[in-house]
């Protein structure tokens, strides 16, 4: 039987299969469960008429909260402001902190919920010794997102419950054909949802026009210019396709210089960093000693992660070392910390070392 303290529920409904089988499964517990639905702009008619359809089936009251303006100030402004200093940023880890996490939150209690459910592959766990909670990988390792979700207020971790935490995607998928469900079962995409099919660069340059970002060098390690490139936002650090340049081996994408307003580039072999510089750091745990911490260390979504250890901080960042070279730490991008599966924290890359 569900906790007392989670009888009324929200559940954060985006219209697509994850949400919808979380709010079934908590409806099949016997929770009261609540519908919210972020509005930030981009949904079309066909979109909301899926959520009513959706809202229906499930018997759940469903609200709209507006939270386009705050997505815009957050989310897209940081954005583009990150592209702009040359990094790399990562929108769905803002958008998670301070708009689905923050406001569908806020209107999950003000609508007399008791917590907010999402349809996220990840879990909350105990920290060892009972220290409190945190976040830990969900079950499904291919779709696991607690890198996503490692800035989230700690303060919220009691009142916040992943139904997919313990659930395969495929079952998911295969629950919800199963139940019949009225949502479409594509396979999502792997961008942000606000993306159009072109990703970032299509985005920014309708968003922005075509010459907000002045175009400049591609030069080599050497400082050798090699071509030209349209605007650093169109480069990410490790990136191999699109550079149109020749060579006996292929070139890559090593760093990107706002200063200069260059991108740098070499072959494979110089891609590895022995480690990195965070900023800005985030944790879940209480009171952490981070200096000679042994942690292991996720540098981007798909990362498989790798043994490090903290170093000495200095300046509002710390250091982390790898135990074995690591290929395109990608400034702008997170680095989050684990013990085996829960998160201790994180921050933002600021650079690699060499």
């Amino acid at each position: 039987m569900p906790s007392p303290h989670f009888q009324t529920i929200a559940v954060a409904l985006s219209g697509g299969v994850d949400s919808a089988v979380s709010a079934w499964l908590l409806k099949e517990q016997g929770r009261r469960v609540l519908g919210l639905h972020a509005d930030l702009g981009f949904d079309d008619p066909p979109q909301m008429e899926g959520l009513e359809r959706l809202a229906a089936f499930l018997q759940v009251p469903l609200h709209i909260v507006p939270l386009e303006q705050p997505f815009q100030n957050e989310v897209i402004d940081y954005l583009v402001r990150e592209y702009r200093r040359g990094q790399t940023p990562n929108p769905c880890i803002v958008c998670n902190q301070r708009i689905k996490f923050s406001g569908l939150y806020e209107s999950a209690l003000a609508l007399g919920a008791e917590g907010l459910a999402t349809g996220h592959y990840a879990r909350i766990a105990t920290l060892p010794g009972g220290a409190g909670r945190t976040i830990a990988r969900g079950l499904d390792s291919a779709k696991d997102q607690s890198y996503f979700l490692h800035r989230l207020d700690p303060q919220i971790l009691a009142r916040i419950e992943f139904p997919l935490g313990e659930r395969r995607k495929e079952a998911v998928r295969t629950l919800a054909e199963k139940v019949g469900l009225p949502i479409p079962l594509r396979e999502e995409s792997q961008d942000a949802c606000f993306l159009p099919p072109g990703g970032y660069r299509e985005f920014l340059e309708k968003r922005m026009g075509p010459d907000w970002a002045a175009p400049g060098e591609i030069v080599d390690l050497q400082g050798n210019k090699r071509g030209d490139h349209r605007g650093l936002y169109a480069y990410t650090i490790g990136q191999r396709r699109g550079l149109g340049l020749p060579a006996g081996e292929p070139y890559y994408v090593i760093r990107l210089d706002p200063e200069k307003n260059r991108v740098v580039i070499g072959f494979k072999k110089d891609l590895g960093a022995s480690g990195l510089w965070v900023r800005d750091l985030h944790w879940l745990i209480p009171g952490p000693e981070p200096e000679g911490l042994k942690v292991l260390v996720q540098i981007r979504y798909r990362h498989r992660p790798v043994a490090g250890t903290l170093t000495e901080t200095a300046a509002g960042r710390i250091g982390v070392r790898f135990s074995s070279p690591q290929n395109a730490v990608t400034p702008g991008q997170a680095a989050v910390f684990y013990l085996e599966d829960r998160v201790l924290g994180g921050g933002w890359i600021e650079e690699a070392w060499p």
